[in-house]
């Protein structure tokens, strides 16, 4: 499985926010991308079709067999347990070849009505897992809030911490890997910020 969370011309990603286009790093709320003049509106002459429910875990691809969901359902329920704020989404396609899955990621996020229940600051909090199962790819889609917490390397990291098992045809084990990494990265990057907030409360 290969993370696309770096652009094709192989630079290593960056931290904190970055556009879904070309992969240079955004200002905190840019409206437009100031490297290529992406805004959030392109997409939705990219993708033209009514924008699918945002459930939870959506199989569009039909990867993960009974047992995986309820794995994969348990192991979400386990990380809103510890890290309640965010939001999880998992969603396999089958896209066509060429489509940009991390645009492809940010026009769902932006264009799918809200799931039922679904307030629009829990959106904002959303991480959408996206899996193009035909091109072996995966993509994160963090939301505004959420994307704050990981930056572009962390997502590559919890991302290629799918790759064994999926290698291996273990689909719903390749979304566990990264629920555990995932886990992990936001454990470490809440100790920075508390490190950080004690640090300069003692200065």
């Amino acid at each position: 499985m290969n993370p696309t969370r770096e652009d094709g011309r192989g630079r290593p990603p960056v931290a904190g926010p970055v556009c879904p286009a070309c992969r240079e790093p955004l200002a905190v709320a840019a409206q437009v991308c100031a490297s290529c003049g992406f805004t959030g509106g392109d997409t939705m002459t990219m993708f033209p079709d009514p924008a699918p429910p945002f459930m939870p875990l959506l199989d569009a691809a039909g990867i993960w067999n009974h047992e995986d969901v309820r794995k994969i359902e348990e192991a979400r329920r386990k990380l809103r347990g510890t890290h309640p704020q965010f939001q999880w989404h998992v969603c396999s396609v089958m896209l066509p070849p060429g489509t940009s899955l991390p645009l492809f990621g940010f026009w769902m996020l932006n264009a799918c009505p809200l799931y039922a229940g679904e307030t629009a600051q829990e959106r904002a909090w959303a991480v959408l897992l996206l899996i193009d199962a035909r091109g072996s790819r995966a993509a994160v889609i963090p939301g505004y809030s959420a994307e704050a917490w990981l930056g572009d390397a962390d997502w590559v990291e919890a991302l290629s911490a799918m790759s064994v098992s999926w290698k291996a045809g273990h689909a719903g084990g390749a979304v566990l890997r990264f629920f555990e990494t995932s886990a992990r990265l936001l454990n470490r990057s809440w100790k920075k910020r508390g490190l950080r907030h004690s640090e300069r409360f003692h200065s």
